[in-house]
């Protein structure tokens, strides 16, 4: 079975932009999206569409992605850079509808 999890991660403010942009990196290396569709998803959000062992369930995704998250901060502190992820937040789904939303700006 297929899956669509989505990933959104708080960082300490006093991590600075590089470590931040690094981070976005090394996950987008691990197959996760930033961009849905050629549009750039919300800052600190990305997904990601894979697929399940016949046995595996969505918590057990849920921890693979945690531990992808963890493996991606510890590359960045080994990179030289301060970096401290405050919390994070998984949904993994086998269905529905996903995307991101048309928001309209107003001009100022």
């Amino acid at each position: 079975m297929a899956f669509v999890a989505t990933l959104a991660y708080e960082l300490d403010p006093s991590t600075s932009p590089q470590a931040a942009k690094l981070l976005v990196a090394e996950l987008v290396g691990r197959r996760y999206n930033d961009r849905f569709e050629g549009k750039r998803m919300p800052a600190n959000v990305l997904w990601i569409r894979r697929a399940g062992e016949p046995s595996e369930t969505v918590d057990d995704l849920k921890a693979k992605m945690g531990a992808e998250l963890a493996a991606a901060v510890a590359a960045v502190a080994r990179a030289g850079l301060p970096i401290r992820l405050l919390r994070a937040w998984v949904q993994v789904t086998g269905a529905g509808t996903f995307g991101l939303l048309d928001i309209a700006q107003e001009k100022v």
